[in-house]
């Protein structure tokens, strides 16, 4: 490596200051590391340091993998883009359960072929799609997901709202009151008057929900055992997609909802639609002020606290201590930010669509389980679940 410093010094040194030697380390723990930290932004932030690391070859593969992931920074968007044009058009959907030439999904999707061709060519680089023969086509690893699941298809269509949020973002940090897609779409969030949410706009918005459920209730079930309880009450419980999943898995349990009168007619049609009515009870209301029913062993608030912001989150936890008896568990699932890699990224997705969104926010459980102190619960635990990138649970007693 010394060759390697020697080499180009004669050409480096007119053209970039050459980096401080490392801080000697006098000082606290914390001075040291913050200097520490400020050299390593020096020695990298040299083009001569990153030129000279990039034609080593015990350094190569780092520089490598470094510039890969800033690209992914700076050309994301395409990539979504991309994902978004597949969905949109129905490729992966037609790629399903069979392997189509070029030439047949460009007529089945609208497109030139040599249009169809590109995108495709971009599709197989994001591990979408892979060719099957010189000009046919199946689903990649990715693809397969993407096509088999409607949660994730649904989402990717209503990233249409976010995309058109996110133009300017820097306008939407400075401002707070700005008027967005995704403000007008969960208008709920915002203490819209239940009566004043319309059956088509609550419909709309709880299809959303019960079509991104699936892989979020495996992931709670996966990680909690409800056959400790006789009944659960989902408080927010949109349609009740969560309820018929936990019913699958505990035959004997009794199913509570509680949400917002144009919501729970919604549900009462889909518990129908799945022959659970008969061991159902629906409650409707307005979970900030109205009495929540007290008769459920374990309450369950599945990503709802994260479309409010503090203050009406401590309405909500208020709400459930006053309605609720003592002894009853409380149980919080939604997406948290933590240290893992899925709870990480999963939090810069959601602060950025709160944002948009105008209310919420993604808490770290430590966060949560402070409101519910607050609130008067006790006990407030951490419980793992299989996937962090879809949610954390936490528990508390009345």
């Amino acid at each position: 490596m010394s060759d390697l410093v020697d080499r180009d010094s004669a050409d480096e040194t007119s053209a970039s200051p050459q980096p401080a030697a490392p801080p000697s380390t006098n000082g606290g723990e914390r001075h040291i590391g913050l200097r520490v930290r400020q050299w390593r932004n020096r020695l990298i932030g040299s083009q001569g340091f990153r030129s000279r690391a990039l034609r080593f070859p015990g350094t190569r593969w780092l520089v490598r993998r470094k510039a890969n992931d800033l690209f992914w920074l700076t050309a994301g968007f395409v990539f979504s883009q991309v994902l978004s044009a597949c969905v949109s058009l129905g490729v992966l959907d037609r790629l399903r359960n069979a392997s189509l030439s070029t030439k047949d999904l460009a007529k089945e999707c609208g497109l030139p072929e040599d249009r169809m061709q590109l995108l495709l060519e971009q599709a197989e680089r994001l591990d979408l799609v892979r060719r099957a023969g010189r000009s046919r086509w199946v689903l990649d690893d990715a693809g397969v997901v993407v096509a088999s699941d409607p949660g994730l298809t649904a989402i990717i269509a209503h990233h249409s709202l976010l995309y058109r949020d996110l133009a300017q973002p820097a306008d939407l940090f400075k401002s707070r009151k700005c008027t967005t897609q995704l403000r007008k779409y969960w208008a709920y969030a915002h203490g819209q008057n239940p009566s004043g949410i319309d059956p088509e706009t609550a419909q709309s918005y709880s299809a959303l929900m019960r079509s991104s459920q699936a892989m979020l209730a495996d992931c709670i079930l996966a990680a909690h055992d409800f056959g400790h309880y006789d009944s659960i009450l989902d408080v927010g419980g949109g349609d009740g997609a969560f309820l018929v999943t936990a019913a699958t898995a505990y035959p004997s349990l009794h199913l509570q909802l509680f949400d917002l009168p144009a919501v729970t007619e919604l549900a009462r049609t889909h518990l129908t639609d799945k022959y659970l009515i008969d061991r159902s009870t629906l409650h409707a209301g307005d979970f900030t002020r109205d009495p929540v029913p007290d008769t459920a062993d374990c309450v369950c608030l599945i990503r709802v606290l994260c479309d409010h912001d503090d203050d009406r989150v401590l309405d909500i936890l208020g709400n459930l201590y006053r309605s609720l008896k003592p002894g009853t568990r409380i149980m919080i699932a939604e997406a948290m930010a933590g240290d893992s890699e899925g709870a990480q990224l999963s939090a810069v997705y959601f602060s950025l669509y709160f944002l948009a969104m105008g209310s919420g926010r993604c808490r770290t459980d430590t966060e949560i389980k402070n409101l519910l102190d607050e609130a008067g619960f006790r006990r407030p635990h951490t419980v793992a679940t299989p996937n962090p990138l879809l949610a954390t649970l936490v528990f508390a007693e009345r």
